[in-house]
């Protein structure tokens, strides 16, 4: 009996493993990284999650509709890594523009290369790996 309530009990971490990896993708499969998209948006909401973060904005057309667009960037840890883990350092309400790589589907949603703020400063998120392995300064 012990040795089938260890069983199940693995068994049980083992499926939850791999639901957790299930869950992340990669970026190149959702997105498409070789376009670039360049938003200013309204920031709504952060959802400072993982395997990655979402900001979500308002955009306001030339023609004045708005439209909710999603976007991914890395994780919290390596926004943190990034310097840009101050949640006070992106306000609600707040314009920013946002280099993406949009979303292969067509759907407003996109994986963030760079914000920059209402002051002009830019700040390079994607992955800075590749670049070196130097976050930006």
């Amino acid at each position: 009996m012990r040795k089938s309530a260890l069983f199940a009990l693995l068994t049980a971490f083992a499926l939850a493993g791999a639901a957790t990896t299930h869950a992340h993708h990669a970026v190149q499969a959702q997105f498409d990284v070789t376009k670039n998209l360049i938003l200013s948006g309204t920031l709504k909401k952060v959802d400072w999650t993982n395997p990655h973060a979402w900001f979500h904005f308002d955009v306001k057309a030339q023609d004045g509709t708005v439209t909710i667009w999603s976007v991914e960037t890395i994780g919290p840890n390596g926004l943190r890594r990034l310097g840009i883990s101050d949640r006070r350092l992106f306000q609600i309400g707040t314009e920013y523009k946002i280099d993406i790589h949009p979303d292969r589907s067509g759907k407003n949603l996109g994986f963030v290369n760079s914000f920059t703020f209402p002051d002009g400063k830019v700040i390079k998120v994607g992955f800075p790996e590749e670049e070196g392995g130097e976050p930006p300064r």
